[in-house]
């Protein structure tokens, strides 16, 4: 496949070529590279382009060889390199998601289909034309993470959860000296706020890793069987990973303005609107009220007020008091 602009520059000369002529020889086709881009390049270097054309798994270029006459030829005359099989709706897609799959390269678990989306970026590239400026012009842009360590333990974990097998790893808490060796089944991959957890079970039920805290991991030979355990359900009412103590009806009460951010995208999936007038906005979620939750009510500032339960609101003061301390 052309991995440079100049080869992709090269396939559509030798595309255009063989649907002008019947036959056409590699000396004819080394002319008219160098007649169109005004760079000369070797026979060998066309002969290598054709074969690529014609192994490509997206080209899939019929060329044929003449014996008798010495050139190449197209054994399907109606073949063109702009039709491989998309529609430009397709093409429009696929490069909408190619770009944007950049931000993950560089995890482990992804790399496999980095080559994969090269080709077809690169098909894309030659179908339509696209000069390297135009790929690189950036139409979307999606928030960015850093890669956190331990995201190379994701495919270790995916091969485990898929072949249920038990898993040993090297936990070191945040704030703790020294790490602690655990055996567990793993169930799921979660990821929340960029960050990958394991969630598993063992002998106190279900437990919750941070990637980023796993020292060593080996899967063992060893299988577990699994049980049913719906882990939606469990996750229902958390806000991100923590799971603790009973849900409960929260209350918050918010400014207009910011009412119209949470119409439109929600704070939980349990929200409920209660009221919406031009001078407030209440909502009720069930959650179970972790460290998490008032993170995220803290990020609202002074544009949220927590009603009820009078625990929770409690519990803000407390954490509103810790803060202002900071500052005096």
């Amino acid at each position: 496949m052309a991995n440079s602009k100049q080869s992709s520059l090269r396939y559509q000369i030798i595309n255009r070529e063989l649907r002008r002529n019947d036959y056409v020889k590699t000396k004819q086709l080394v002319n008219a590279i160098k007649n169109y881009v005004g760079v000369k390049v070797s026979e060998k270097t066309i002969n290598n382009d054709i074969n690529d054309m014609i192994d490509d798994p997206v080209l899939q270029a019929p060329i044929g060889y003449c014996n008798s006459r010495k050139a190449y030829y197209y054994i399907d005359s109606e073949y063109t390199i702009s039709k491989f099989g998309l529609k430009e709706e397709d093409i429009s897609a696929l490069t909408f998601y190619a770009q944007n799959f950049n931000q993950y390269k560089d995890y482990e678990v992804f790399k496999d289909f980095s080559s994969a989306i090269e080709k077809i970026m690169n098909a894309v590239t030659i179908r339509k034309g696209i000069s390297e400026n135009d790929k690189a012009k950036v139409i979307v842009q999606t928030e960015n993470s850093s890669v956190l360590t331990g995201n190379e333990w994701i495919p270790k974990i995916v091969e485990a959860i898929d072949t249920n097998s038990i898993i040993e790893l090297e936990y070191k808490k945040f704030g703790d000296r020294d790490s602690k060796n655990s055996k567990i089944h793993p169930y799921l991959l979660k990821e929340d706020r960029h960050r990958w957890y394991l969630i598993g079970m063992n002998h106190k039920g279900v437990v919750t890793y941070g990637l980023d805290r796993i020292q060593e991991l080996k899967i063992l030979n060893e299988r577990f069987i699994p049980c049913v355990f719906d882990f939606e359900d469990y996750f229902r009412y958390s806000f991100g990973v923590t799971v603790e103590g009973a849900a409960i009806e929260v209350i918050l009460k918010f400014k207009p303005l910011q009412g119209n951010y949470l119409k439109t995208l929600k704070i939980h999936s349990t929200q409920q609107i209660l009221i919406d007038t031009d001078k407030e906005f209440c909502i009720s979620v069930k959650v179970q009220p972790s460290w998490e939750f008032y993170e995220k009510v803290l990020g609202y500032g002074d544009n949220v007020e927590i009603l009820s339960p009078a625990s929770v609101v409690k519990q803000l003061k407390k954490i509103l008091l810790k803060i202002s301390n900071l500052y005096k």
